[in-house]
C-alpha cells in the first residue's frame, strides 16, 4: 500500500520537470573525443532550471544540414580545422550571412591557433568567442556556457518583444474589428511574456464555464484567443488542462473581478466581466511577480476583455 502511494507521486514531479525546454547545443568537431568530453563535462549544467540537449556534427556539411533543419540552437561550439583548414570559419560566415541566423551564439574552438589568429578572426567574423581547446578547462567551459546562453536567452526575449510590437502596430489600424482585437491581444501577450518571464509558454483564453462543475467530469473548455510558444499552434482551439481545474475553480469562487494564483511556477489569472464572461491568462515559467508585474497583467486582462466584449457587440449589430 505504501509503495503504491510512493509510485503514484512520481509522475506529477516528472511531468513538471519535463515542462522545461532544454537549450539545444550543436557541437561541430571531427574528433569524437571532443563530443564525449563536452557532454560529460556539462551533463549536469542548467540555466533557469533548463538542461542542455547536445547535437553532434562531424563535418561542415553535416553542421549546415542540421542548422537548416532546426533554427532553435542556442549555442554552436565550432571547431576551426575539420575537412579543411578553415571549415569552421566558413560555417560561421554561412550561418550569419546565408542562413541569416543571428540568434545562435557561435564559439570557435581550435587546437591549432596559428591557423586562424584570434584577433583577425574576431574582427572578420560575427562570432561570440574564440577559444583554444587547451585553455578550455571545466570552469572556463561552464563560465562560457553561462555567458553564451544568457546572451541567447536575452536576444530571444528581444525578438519576441519586437514580434509583439509588430502585431500591435498592425492591429491598431482596425481596433474595433474582432480579428484585430485577436491580433492586438497576441502582440501584447508576446511582449508581456518576453518582459516578465524567461519562458515563452503562455495562453490567453476565453472560458465559457456555464454548466461547468468542479467534479472534474467534464472537460474544461478553454478557447484559446492568443498564445506563445508551444500553445501558439492551438490558437482558436480548445485547450484541456485537467490538472488545473481545482485552481481555476478556486479563482472563480473569489469576489474580485481579477483573481490570480501562482502554482508550480505557473501563473493563473482569471478575469470576470460584468456580463459574467471569464478570461484566463495562463503563463508558465513564473515563480514570483513584483507589484508592477501584477499590475501589468491585470491591465492586460482588463483591457483586452473589454476590447473583446466591444468587438462582439459591434459584430452583433452589423
Amino acid at each position: 500500500m505504501t509503495d503504491q502511494f510512493l509510485f503514484a507521486d512520481e509522475p506529477a514531479s516528472s511531468t513538471h520537470s519535463e515542462a522545461k525546454e532544454p537549450f539545444h547545443i550543436l557541437v561541430v568537431d571531427d574528433d569524437e573525443e571532443i563530443h564525449v568530453i563536452t557532454r560529460m563535462a556539462l551533463s549536469d549544467f542548467k540555466l533557469d532550471k533548463r538542461p542542455l540537449q547536445f547535437h553532434s556534427a562531424y563535418s561542415g556539411e553535416e553542421a549546415k544540414r542540421m542548422l537548416q533543419e532546426r533554427d532553435d540552437f542556442a549555442l554552436m561550439l565550432l571547431d576551426v580545422v575539420m575537412e579543411s583548414d578553415h571549415a569552421g570559419l566558413e560555417i560561421a560566415r554561412w550561418t550569419r550571412e546565408v542562413l541569416k541566423n543571428h540568434l545562435v551564439r557561435i564559439v570557435l574552438r581550435t587546437g591549432q591557433p596559428g591557423q586562424a589568429p584570434e584577433e583577425e578572426v574576431i574582427a572578420k567574423y560575427d562570432i561570440d568567442d574564440y577559444k583554444e581547446k587547451t585553455e578550455l578547462t571545466y570552469r572556463k567551459l561552464v563560465t562560457l556556457m553561462y555567458s553564451s546562453l544568457r546572451a541567447f536567452r536575452d536576444l530571444q526575449s528581444i525578438e519576441r518583444y519586437k514580434s509583439g510590437l509588430e502585431r500591435i502596430i498592425k492591429a491598431s489600424a482596425e481596433i474595433f474589428c474582432a480579428k484585430s482585437v485577436n491580433q492586438l491581444s497576441q502582440g501584447i501577450l508576446e511582449q508581456l511574456v518576453a518582459l516578465l518571464t524567461r519562458s515563452d509558454a503562455a495562453a490567453y483564453c476565453k472560458l465559457n464555464l456555464e454548466g461547468y462543475t468542479a467534479s472534474g467530469q467534464d472537460d474544461e473548455p478553454f478557447s484559446i484567443i492568443a498564445a506563445t510558444g508551444k500553445y501558439q499552434a492551438q490558437v482558436g482551439h480548445i485547450l484541456q488542462q485537467k490538472n488545473d481545474q481545482k485552481i481555476i475553480q478556486s479563482l472563480r469562487q473569489r469576489k474580485e473581478h481579477v483573481a490570480y494564483e501562482i502554482h508550480n511556477e505557473t501563473y493563473y489569472g482569471l478575469y470576470r466581466t460584468s456580463a459574467k464572461h471569464f478570461y484566463l491568462l495562463y503563463i508558465q515559467g513564473i515563480s514570483e511577480l513584483s507589484d508592477n508585474d501584477k499590475n501589468l497583467l491585470t491591465l492586460f486582462m482588463n483591457n483586452t476583455a473589454i476590447a473583446f466584449e466591444h468587438a462582439e457587440l459591434i459584430s452583433q449589430q452589423r
